[in-house]
């Protein structure tokens, strides 16, 4: 592994040395713009640029891939403003709320930052186009309910009936008609709604459904579900 290692850099060489920060991401947002229009002008930098970030990218060649606990997800996720923890806003708020984290590794902050800006129309239009989709999932004596609602990517999941048992948490899965294995999308609130986005990755198609098992605190501990699965339903246009 060492020997992947980047090579050291050079006090005199600055360029090497800033290309390398901007691979990192480690540029401040004062200097954004002068490396903006310096990527644009500058070929020999850009190269710099585009070859710090395959050195970097190739550290991770090695590295195995460890799915966390669901409640280190959830975390994550609020810490990215990807969701809400449970009871942030009203049972019956219609705030509509999303970010997008376009901090990707070899990225130029400023290239990515006008890049956002030149979007946000269309994503803003696609947005308000995007249907509604709802699933019922219920116990078999519908003792339990709980209702899931998809509006563009923003997802709220609610009990509507029904206890989670102590020392137990309830886990929400979304599951592709591929066969693929099916992805955590968070643990359901015991009172009021889980917020969250749709993670990037998961695309609503024919056939998706999503389903509720029965967990340790904290969610499945393996990336997938461990306990009996409470209900299932599929995703339908509401």
């Amino acid at each position: 592994m060492s020997d992947d290692l980047p090579p050291k850099i050079l006090p005199e060489d600055e360029d090497e040395a800033l290309a390398a920060e901007l691979a990192l991401g480690l540029i401040d947002e004062d200097e954004a713009p002068h490396i903006a229009a310096r990527l644009t002008a500058d070929q020999d930098f850009a190269r710099r640029v585009a070859a710090w970030q395959e050195r970097f990218a190739g550290l991770a060649d090695e590295l195995v891939p460890v799915m966390p606990p669901a409640r280190a997800r959830q975390r994550i996720r609020e810490e990215l403003g990807h969701a809400s923890a449970p009871l942030t806003h009203p049972i019956d708020s219609r705030i509509r709320w999303w970010q997008r984290p376009f901090a990707l590794i070899g990225a130029a902050v400023a290239v990515v930052a006008l890049a956002a800006v030149l979007m946000m129309p269309a994503v803003r239009d696609s947005q308000k186009a995007a249907p509604v989709y709802q699933a019922q999932l219920a116990s078999d004596d519908a003792a339990m309910q709980v209702a899931a609602r998809l509006d563009g990517r923003n997802i709220e999941v609610m009990l509507q009936s029904g206890t989670v048992p102590d020392g137990r948490d309830w886990e929400i899965w979304w599951i592709k008609p591929d066969g693929s294995a099916p992805v955590s999308l968070g643990l359901v609130a015991r009172q009021g709604a889980m917020r969250l986005t749709l993670p990037e990755g998961l695309e609503v198609v024919d056939g998706i459904r999503i389903a509720l098992s029965d967990e340790p605190v904290g969610g499945s501990p393996t990336g997938q579900a461990t306990g009996p699965i409470l209900a299932i339903a599929p995703l339908t246009p509401s």
